[in-house]
């Protein structure tokens, strides 16, 4: 029985190390330190001398009268008022790629200011497309070979502008697979030297200190070492919740700007460090950090820059010491079991080691920031405990049928097979399938979103997602992902249905029936009432694991994956709630009743395309909008428009009744044929 129970603890320890690359080990261990960093907050940390001016809202509704974006002017000024005011370092977190359409000069006074002082601008880095990387985004540092191929070109901002900042550095960062970011970049190997994050790019100018060396996989910096990833990644010690660095609104600067230091006063931001970034829900500059699904990037970058001017980071170790640390903890509970004669008694010793475990990963993490690996040492533990007693229960009852049975039932192949799941989904690549891809979006959300408190949002989202997701699923429908309100799907993978229009086109329109009732429990409690746009197309599409070998999603990719996204979209012309692609509609049944729209030509595509917009039955406006479609063709706008005129009830013969009398009173547009071409997404 001794023997036995200790080789339990060594199987389940192989057991449980086997599955480390799975979302067994991945995705639960991130869980456990995300539960970490919500325990444990740390924002009495907080450097004090970082500073975020946000692009928020408010800002957005004060300046409405410029239209976004803001002329360089408004940029030029700030910049101006925050070196006055004596601030340090300003960090942009905005892409200035592209030149001013407000005056000639507008980029050069903005590279003249910004090179008053010293200032950060984030460029992209590529390997295939832009220019050569600039020198100010190069610091002198030599990396040696690693995962990441070095970069060959940059998307810096505009050249005038470029000139003025201290240094370029590249904002990217990569989501763990469940899409959560908890690593930064520190920096990015390229050909001619290195390029460096934002946050490694402040540090350097605020404490004036360039001399930064990478030694066995380390940054030293400034008498600080902080380990890095294989990517150069540094674990973020996150202090808390958003909102834990100071946030002046933008708005709040240009009122200090014109002399109204209610709010802000200059003198506060003398030594600082600002960051300009976007908040505003419209700007969707918003990534998923371990606090908060809806983290500003420019706090996630703020994070960082903390972590490196205190030289504080999450500290985890390799494999190595995963396995030991599973072993001694597997082979802890074994003695337990082994060493003390009653099960009972036995089986709890072993689950307080258990339970002492997990204890000493949260010190650890509280007062060392030491991310001690929990899931292979507690599963390994809990299997030891389970097998090991139902072991140990066999020779005490001395009933071995009945304990043989017991340990089958718990540890079987099936229940092993379950966890480690198929390991032919952990492949990269794809495959060219034909079949329907879906995408959704909710009318007026912002709107929506802008009236109700974060708690109340999220329960309304969760029961339209809900209900919409269900309709989905029940078809055979494979949901792609959540954008906020949004829902993209497809049908045809990974089952194959020879019926995937019909069954997509079924499923959109059962989605818009059960919106009568939806809205009605929606106003029962107080919520708004939703109406949801749908665009669907058919075609030969690339399905699969798609990403890089350590990240990837199943999703789809093709022509007319971004033709159903367009069509989303273009419901807004024709005030329709579903619009199918000409290829879906030739795939579908006759039962399925469809009427015409239109003739388009979609943003991002070359081609026109007859669209439809399937019902849910037959209308009294059905032929008479057939009629004037054909008139409307045909270039006879006169009969066409009396045609559409008879059904104004309808929202797309409103539309073309317009368009109509557009082309009556100012002539036909230039070689006719009868396809409206979109000019917006």
């Amino acid at each position: 029985m001794k023997k036995l129970i200790f080789v339990i603890a060594v199987l389940s320890t192989l057991f449980t190390m086997s599955l480390i690359s799975t979302i067994f080990d991945k995705g639960l261990e991130h869980l456990t330190l995300d539960l970490r960093f919500n325990l444990f907050p740390d924002m009495h940390s907080v450097n004090d001398s970082i500073i975020i001016i946000s692009v928020d809202d408010a800002s957005l509704e004060s300046m409405n009268w410029l239209g976004w974006p803001w002329p360089r002017q408004i940029w030029s000024d700030m910049t101006s008022f925050l070196f006055e005011s004596g601030v340090e370092v300003v960090y942009f977190d905005i892409t200035f790629s592209t030149s001013s359409t407000f005056s000639a000069n507008e980029d050069s006074v903005f590279g003249a200011v910004a090179g008053m002082g010293e200032t950060v601008f984030i460029t992209a880095l590529g390997h295939e497309e832009g220019q050569p990387i600039p020198r100010n985004a190069l610091i002198d540092l030599l990396l040696p070979p690693g995962n990441l191929p070095p970069f060959k070109l940059a998307s810096p901002p505009v050249a005038d502008i470029a000139e003025g900042a201290a240094y370029l550095a590249s904002p990217y960062a990569y989501p763990d697979p469940d899409g959560m970011f908890r690593q930064s970049p520190v920096f990015f190997p390229a050909l001619e030297g290195t390029v460096p994050s934002p946050a490694l790019a402040i540090a350097m100018l605020f404490r004036n200190d360039h001399s930064v060396s990478f030694e066995d996989g380390s940054l030293i910096w400034n008498n600080s070492e902080i380990p890095l990833t294989e990517d150069y990644e540094m674990h973020v010690r996150f202090a808390g919740p958003t909102g834990s660095y100071r946030t002046i609104s933008a708005d709040d600067v240009f009122r200090a700007m014109t002399g109204d230091t209610t709010a802000l006063s200059p003198s506060t931001l003398e030594g600082k460090i600002v960051m300009v970034g976007y908040t505003a829900s419209d700007l969707m500059d918003l990534k998923p950090m371990p606090y908060s699904a809806r983290c500003p990037g420019v706090e996630v970058i703020a994070n960082s820059l903390d972590n490196i001017l205190s030289g504080r980071h999450v500290a985890t170790h390799g494999h190595a010491t995963t396995f030991i640390l599973t072993l001694l903890l597997s082979i802890a509970v074994a003695s337990a079991l082994v060493f003390i004669p009653r099960v009972i008694p036995a089986a709890l010793t072993g689950l307080f080691a258990i339970l002492a475990y997990a204890a000493v990963s949260l010190a650890l993490f509280n007062y060392m920031d030491i991310w001690l690996v929990s899931v292979p040492p507690l599963s390994s533990a809990v299997l030891t405990l389970l097998g090991g007693s139902i072991v140990a229960y066999q020779f005490a009852t001395k009933d071995k049928k009945f304990l043989k049975a017991a340990f089958s039932q718990y540890l079987s192949p099936a229940i092993v097979s379950q966890v480690a799941s198929n390991p032919e989904m952990l492949k990269l690549g794809g495959e060219k399938k034909v079949m329907t891809a879906f995408f959704s979006d909710v009318a007026g959300f912002t709107t929506i979103s802008e009236q109700l408190d974060p708690q109340d949002l999220v329960k309304l989202l969760n029961i339209y997602l809900t209900e919409m997701t269900d309709i989905i699923l029940e078809s055979g429908g494979t949901v792609d992902k959540f954008e906020g309100d949004a829902i993209i799907a497809f049908w045809g993978a990974p089952v194959e249905f020879e019926d995937h229009a019909a069954r997509g086109v079924l499923s959109a329109l059962e989605c818009q029936r059960i919106h009568e009732p939806l809205n009605k429990k929606l106003r029962e409690i107080n919520f708004p009432e939703l109406s949801t746009r749908m665009g669907l197309a058919s075609g030969a599409m690339v399905v699969g694991n798609m990403g890089s070998s350590k990240r990837f999603d199943y999703t789809m990719m093709g022509t007319d994956v971004n033709l159903a996204s367009r069509l989303e979209g273009v419901n807004k012309v024709y005030g329709t709630p579903i619009l199918i692609s000409n290829t879906t509609r030739e795939a579908l049944p006759k039962t399925i009743i469809c009427r015409e729209v239109d003739t388009v030509m979609v943003v991002g595509q070359k081609k026109p395309v007859i669209i439809w917009e399937p019902m849910l039955k037959e209308t009294q406006f059905s032929d008479r909008y057939r009629r004037g479609l054909e008139l409307y063709r045909n270039g006879d706008f006169q009969s066409a428009l009396r045609e559409f005129m008879e059904t104004q009830d309808d929202p797309p013969a409103k539309t073309m009744a317009s368009r109509c009398r557009n082309f009556i009173e100012h002539g036909t547009p230039h070689e006719w044929d009868g396809t409206w071409v979109l000019t917006s997404k």
